[in-house]
């Protein structure tokens, strides 16, 4: 992504508007876990420069990542213009990020999305599709009608690899090529679950999980029932679509037999 020179840097010159009543991320999980993580270590408001020289990022990618994690729930503004500080829960987030816990971050992730206001049109058009693999552009242009907004090319598709960075790691979507099927129930609405920030020993690790396996697949999963309702919604959600796709596949295959030539006899 070019980055522009000027000291201006909050959003890019043709981006969406700084603050509005639906997240318009300009910035992946990856930048975004950086400098959360890197205000962790700072305990106090930081500005955004500061943030840039400790991570090694452009000052328009820092500020784009700060922006986008105060929609998160993940910052706010520390007193002005370019000052952040993270709220209590991306404290904790960002303790579990540096803890080494990234399973229990995006499980966290995932509660904290789902009470956001700025994310509450994602998850709806995402509780709608469930069952479809749609391309994740179509998330974006929902997003530009909402918002009445016309934007270039470039910035959809910047806004759609966002979109698919953050939604991957929280677990609402998964990416199967080019199309992406959401994990999110309309008529189970996530709930919160509460996070372990406990590192257990490696023995004890072991014992803290159930494994089924047949020749035809292995499911491993921790013994906790938070754990077991949310993987239980998000492995239907997998089968319902794989289930869909093998019917369509099948369909199609079926047709295309009884439209070739002429039945061959054994």
């Amino acid at each position: 992504m070019s980055q522009p020179s000027g000291p201006e840097i909050e959003t890019s010159e043709e981006g969406p508007e700084r603050r509005g009543p639906i997240a318009t991320p300009a910035q992946s999980i990856e930048a975004i876990n950086k400098v959360v993580s890197v205000l962790f270590t700072y305990k106090r408001p930081a500005m955004y420069k500061d943030v840039a020289i400790a991570t090694n990022l452009h000052e328009m990618v820092v500020s784009q990542a700060l922006s986008a994690a105060r929609d998160m729930g993940l910052t706010t503004s520390g007193g002005k213009k370019g000052l952040y500080v993270l709220t209590s829960d991306g404290t904790e987030y960002a303790r579990l990020l540096t803890a080494g816990k990234e399973n229990e971050a995006k499980l966290f992730l995932s509660q904290l999305l789902a009470k956001q206001p700025t994310w509450k049109e994602i998850i709806t058009f995402l509780s709608a599709i469930r069952g479809e693999a749609r391309e994740p552009l179509d998330l974006v242009l929902d997003v530009e009608r909402k918002l009445n907004k016309t934007w270039s090319p470039s910035m959809r598709n910047r806004l759609r690899d966002c979109f698919v960075s953050i939604l991957t790691y929280a677990g609402f979507i998964q990416k199967e090529g080019g199309k992406m099927f959401s994990l999110i129930s309309m008529e189970e609405p996530l709930k919160e679950r509460p996070v372990e920030v406990s590192i257990p020993a490696p023995e004890q690790k072991m014992l803290d999980f159930a494994l089924l396996q047949t020749d035809d697949f292995r499911f491993e999963i921790r013994k906790n029932l938070d754990v077991l309702a949310f993987a239980k919604a998000q492995f239907l959600a997998w089968l319902e679509y794989l289930e869909k796709t093998i019917s369509q596949e099948t369909s199609t295959s079926q047709s295309r037999q009884s439209d070739g030539g002429p039945n061959q006899q054994p």
